[in-house]
């Protein structure tokens, strides 16, 4: 086997441009080829890292240049590009989210399963290789907080323009991106959610659709999940407000933790389990007793280089992946079932029925009378623009 791995970008936009800057840092890995629908972008990558230039990503993974493909495209083609690599032989790590709808995800996974345990499928959730996130889940893996009982993610700091929507006919439709804050800006929060806590058996929402912006899409959002133990919890997400707050509170029978963005972990811990302490004490009024601990975590970012170093190194010596796509699966079907539960105004089970979403997300997409002078355009423009 060769001691390296070439590798090919699919997207040559904002998010594919940011991955070839740091590939000669990665070792072991040989960028060699890149391809875009738009010839600006792809020209670009060939005058600036030597690569070879294709219009067309199935064109890049039958030229024999690359072992592996990095997708960077806009959402609906994360899937079916993954497969036409599976196909192939050829090693994926896609950007978030994995698919737009949970029964895309699952037809990608199960593609990579049908081609064999040696091809590697990672998602790019760099937020998992960030220290803070990692010590959080550690303190829960390792029972400090107990029985989780109630979480709650306040994450507002994502403000967006008009002009930002209004950067291309695909941004913020049903047909382009299927959906909105909860597609786009969401992913990583919707991924870090699900991989701290679990997942619920029940989401309701609601979803104000365009309600800060000339958009037909979800702007805002506030949802509450059940989990089969009978804790809940509250997401809460919008593009339309300032200032912004990043606040994760998760609160178990031992103690609550608190994450606000920044490399320190507040986690209070309490003497006693709480529900052991409400059952014996005497006391109507009782005060528990708390240790209140501030972790301090290294607060280095490497997040698209850890895990793309980590997507090569699976390849080569068989390292476990930090994001499985098949993880990925997981945050698009909360997004989906939010979005379902905030238009239809019912409560949706988890697992949902997938089929019923694709189904609901097509009518969505039939109906849809927004930007109807613009669909033809947002079509073509879709490969072309990524974020």
């Amino acid at each position: 086997m060769s001691n390296e791995v070439r590798i090919g970008v699919i997207g040559c936009g904002g998010m594919g441009s940011n991955h070839m800057a740091y590939f000669d840092k990665v070792p072991r890995l040989k960028f060699t080829a890149a391809a875009d629908v738009e010839p600006k972008q792809v020209q670009n990558a060939v005058d600036k890292y030597g690569v070879k230039g294709f219009d067309d990503g199935e064109a890049l993974m039958d030229s024999g240049l690359v072992d592996a493909v990095l997708i960077a495209t806009p959402h609906y083609f994360h899937p079916p590009l993954s497969i036409a690599a599976f196909t192939r032989g050829i090693h994926v790590l896609t950007e978030k989210p994995v698919s737009v709808t949970a029964k895309a995800a699952q037809e990608a996974i199960e593609m990579h399963r049908k081609h064999g345990k040696d091809l590697q499928f990672a998602a790019m959730f760099q937020m998992r290789a960030i220290p803070v996130w990692n010590r959080v889940r550690q303190l829960i893996k390792d029972g400090e907080l107990g029985e989780i009982r109630r979480t709650n993610w306040i994450v507002t700091n994502w403000l967006r323009s008009q002009r930002y929507y209004d950067s291309g006919g695909w941004r913020a439709t049903w047909a382009g991106e299927g959906g909105g804050v909860l597609m786009n800006q969401c992913p990583h929060n919707l991924d870090l959610y699900q991989w701290l806590c679990g997942m619920p058996s029940k989401v309701h929402a609601h979803l104000g659709l365009g309600k800060y912006h000339h958009i037909e899409v979800e702007d805002d959002v506030t949802a509450v999940l059940h989990y089969p133990n009978g804790a809940t919890g509250v997401f809460i997400t919008t593009t339309g407000e300032a200032p912004g707050t990043n606040r994760l509170e998760i609160v178990g029978d031992h103690g609550k933790v608190v994450c606000d963005g920044s490399a320190k972990i507040e986690f209070t811990r309490t003497l006693h389990p709480v529900q052991e302490f409400s059952d014996s004490t005497p006391n109507s009024f009782p005060h528990i007793k708390c240790d209140k601990i501030i972790i301090e975590v290294d607060n280095a970012n490497n997040g698209h280089r850890d895990i793309t170093t980590n997507f090569v190194e699976a390849i080569l010596d068989g390292t476990p992946l930090i994001a499985p796509a098949a993880d990925g699966l997981h945050g698009v079907e909360l997004a989906n079932a939010m979005i379902m539960a905030g238009i239809t105004g019912q409560a949706v089970d988890v697992p949902m029925d997938r089929e019923a979403y694709d189904r609901f997300l097509k009518d969505l997409i039939k109906n849809s009378t927004f930007k109807k002078k613009q669909a033809k355009e947002a079509k073509a423009d879709m490969t072309a623009s990524f974020r």
